[in-house]
């Protein structure tokens, strides 16, 4: 293994301080120097935003089963705080376990089954290092990335340039304070977008369906309601200026009839709606909630002007 760098910082959340010491020590041995014990999932989030602030990435090694939280909430605070995070998640549940795949479908880098083999902890470090490096040599690409995604925007995000180019938003902020000093961007105001419930992240994407049923296989269109029958049905049911349901000729509007527009009506159970339920769908970790549900995430806008 490549010598990693010494001020990479570690946390360590486990309740078992046998284990979390073990794997400091071991950690140590393969020359990581800054490596934080915590006992409780609180105290954990806590550690990591004090070494984010302080301006580093630290790596995360969290038992799945705490006193105080289990992995998904822990996960979900420090993906609010870094959606970049790094975490390792530690427990004897089995890889195939509905549990453990949830928390690397929601955004886990890996997973160490317990007791931890201490050559897998070494193969999932020396890949992190790797990545780091490969990072490291590739400035030229990432700012070739921002690039493209002002370009692809009217506006955009600090927070959506930031995790899109898998880059710290204190970086891709210097890198944008240069471009507009060079007059190729101009700042906007803060966005306010919608971020996952679950991961923190701002890749969301938008399902709609049928309110009744949950199938997304509807159609937008008009509806008639004729008075004399009650029938209602989309436009082309009436052929001929004909109710479908008493074949009775309909002749005047606000009479004999009216007309509802932008209405939709679902294929699967023949539901009538106004407005298409609507759900919102990371594209990180694959969560789905609804509009109350979601984290609210705020970042300086930009536009760019001459790239």
């Amino acid at each position: 293994m490549a010598a990693p760098s010494t001020q990479k910082s570690i946390v360590i959340i486990e309740d078992s301080l046998a284990v979390a010491t073990l794997l400091q020590d071991f950690l140590k041995k393969l020359g990581y120097q800054n490596v934080h014990i915590c006992d409780s999932g609180r105290t954990g989030i806590q550690v990591f935003e004090e070494i984010v602030k302080s301006g580093k990435m630290p790596i995360v090694l969290l038992d799945y089963t705490l006193p105080d939280m289990n992995a998904d909430a822990v996960m979900s605070e420090i993906f609010a705080i870094r959606p970049d995070a790094k975490i390792i998640i530690e427990s004897a549940n089995e890889k195939t376990d509905d549990t453990i795949k949830n928390v690397l479908r929601y955004g886990a880098y890996e997973y160490l089954e317990k007791p931890i083999r201490f050559e897998n902890l070494k193969s999932t470090m020396q890949i992190l290092e790797e990545e780091d490096r490969i990072l490291e040599n590739k400035p030229p690409e990432t700012q070739k990335q921002i690039g493209s995604l002002l370009n692809s925007s009217v506006q955009i995000s600090l927070a959506r340039i930031s995790e899109y180019s898998n880059m710290k938003k204190e970086d891709v902020l210097e890198y944008l304070k240069q471009l507009e000093s060079d007059g190729k961007v101009v700042r906007l105001e803060t966005i306010k977008e919608i971020s996952c419930s679950m991961c923190g992240s701002v890749k969301i994407g938008q399902t709609f369906h049928c309110p009744a049923c949950n199938s997304s296989n509807f159609k937008h269109g008009k509806l008639i309601e004729h008075f004399k029958c009650g029938n209602v049905s989309i436009e082309e049911t009436y052929k001929n200026n004909t109710c479908p349901k008493c074949q009775k000729e309909i002749r005047t509007i606000g009479v004999d009839y009216r007309i509802m527009e932008n209405y939709y009506v679902c294929n699967d159970c023949d539901e009538k709606f106004a407005e298409p339920s609507q759900e919102y769908l990371c594209l990180r970790c694959n969560n789905k909630f609804k509009l109350h549900q979601a984290k609210w995430t705020t970042s300086e806008g930009f536009r760019a002007l001459n790239l």
